[in-house]
């Protein structure tokens, strides 16, 4: 939640009020780089609230501590995140990025996967500085316009802000039964984000468009945390398992992660109004070159009026900029290799992944990750790396090491785990390597 210092509210007379010219405020969205501008009113999100309360009470948020009743009696009212509210700015950034060729090596070594979404840097910080550019000049645009002080306040992701309920209600996208907001051109590859203001702003109509009969994204998610259309359960998200959970994971649930190391995008890519997006995206040549970019979709999809095309001749020039942010680190890869991963160090971690998303995860549940993940791929290249992970300071990994050496069961493993059973003192760990000596 990113408040922005403004000049205290100046009151004005009724009789002053008019609308702003709401198209210009999106043309100004898109020479920031969003792809998609909507408004919404400031009114109450009672939906929102009722479906947010209900799944509290069945244990659908639990592991998320912050996911409270008291929570959505804020998050679901605008006013109680500004009193003056009266208008949100929903918006959107597409950050389907293509793979590069070097992570698609076949090597021979077990490599991860990591979220679309994280392959890059962190998007907060890629938002922020824009959500709070726009509140500047919405400043100053509403105070020569109509003599009104602005009031906002910032969203992206990280505040009390029920942001796919402001995306549907403002037409940006619509509700898929993978919980996901669908947008037109976009699927659901994008992020979102709110400023929400005192000025009085025209609402946009919210879309038509639904799933259907659609239900593949449920079908597809191998730990069946997408129960019933419109509802997650987030405890057995793999999201939330490689990157909001703090602890063990769930044996049960360990063998149907895959090679899945930070967050899961399978509900997206089966989706059949993301691969539209895809398609657009991945078109190349018969020299293999791409033959429509990131950039074109993004002209060939947004729309602008005749009185804004000098705002929206500078778009191309900010889109760059952020694309530029959104491809893939190096230094993170897309398919990072796994066994020399699992031997980073604390400081090594920090660097690599200063500016990744990946970093929320800490070194401790990264490596954790690694580890089911090489238990998943069952290699013996990979017992070395884990016997000596056997042995890590941390006890979260060493458990999780153990569970992996117990899935591959060589009879290096199996030597290293009876070891380790006569010299571990954690009780945790123990049960572990109990575990997964009587798996192999």
């Amino acid at each position: 939640m990113e408040p922005v210092a403004c000049k205290p509210h100046t009151p004005y007379a009724p009789n002053k009020e008019r609308m702003l010219e709401t198209e210009k405020i999106k043309e100004y969205a898109y020479t920031l780089g969003f792809d998609a501008a909507r408004i919404t009113s400031a009114d109450a999100f009672p939906q929102a609230q009722q479906a947010i309360q209900e799944r509290v009470e069945r244990g659908l948020y639990d592991g998320l501590p912050w996911f409270t009743k008291e929570r959505a009696e804020v998050s679901c009212h605008p006013d109680a995140l500004l009193p003056t509210a009266r208008s949100i700015i929903a918006l959107s950034l597409f950050y389907l990025t293509q793979q590069p060729d070097e992570d698609k090596q076949a090597d021979g070594l077990p490599r991860g996967r990591i979220s679309r979404y994280a392959w890059s840097d962190d998007y907060h910080d890629i938002i922020k500085p824009k959500l709070q550019q726009f509140a500047a000049w919405l400043y100053d645009y509403a105070r020569n316009e109509l003599g009104i002080e602005s009031e906002t306040r910032l969203f992206v992701d990280t505040g009390r802000m029920v942001d796919r309920a402001v995306a549907e209600r403002s037409g940006l996208g619509w509700y898929g039964k993978n919980t996901n907001i669908l947008t037109h051109g976009w699927g659901s590859w994008v992020f979102l984000a709110e400023i929400v203001t005192n000025l009085p702003l025209e609402p946009d109509e919210p879309l038509k468009a639904n799933c259907g009969n659609c239900e593949i994204c449920l079908h597809a998610c191998p730990t069946g945390a997408l129960p019933r259309p419109y509802e997650l359960d987030s405890t057995r998200c793999i999201s939330f398992l490689t990157i909001e959970l703090r602890g063990s994971i769930p044996v049960e649930l360990r063998p149907l992660m895959g090679n899945l190391i930070y967050g899961c995008d399978i509900c997206q890519e089966v989706c059949p109004v993301n691969k539209v997006a895809e398609r657009r995206l991945g078109l190349r040549d018969a020299q293999g070159q791409p033959l429509i970019g990131i950039q074109s979709i993004r002209r060939s999809t947004k729309t602008s009026t005749s009185q804004s095309q000098p705002l929206a001749s500078v778009a191309p020039v900010a889109q760059a900029e952020i694309q530029a942010r959104l491809s893939p680190r190096p230094t993170v890869g897309t398919t990072p290799e796994l066994i020399s991963l699992l031997s980073i160090t604390e400081e090594e971690f920090r660097e690599r992944f200063r500016h990744s998303p990946i970093k929320r995860t800490k070194r401790r549940g990264l490596l954790r990750n690694v580890c089911v993940a090489l238990g998943n791929a069952r290699d013996p290249q990979a017992v070395p790396a884990l016997i000596n992970a056997l042995h890590d300071a941390e006890t979260l990994i060493r458990g999780h090491a153990a569970w992996a050496l117990g899935c591959i069961a060589t009879e290096q493993a199996r030597a290293a785990l009876r070891a380790a059973q006569t010299a571990e003192e954690d009780s945790e760990v123990l049960q572990e390597i109990t575990y997964a000596l009587d798996i192999s």
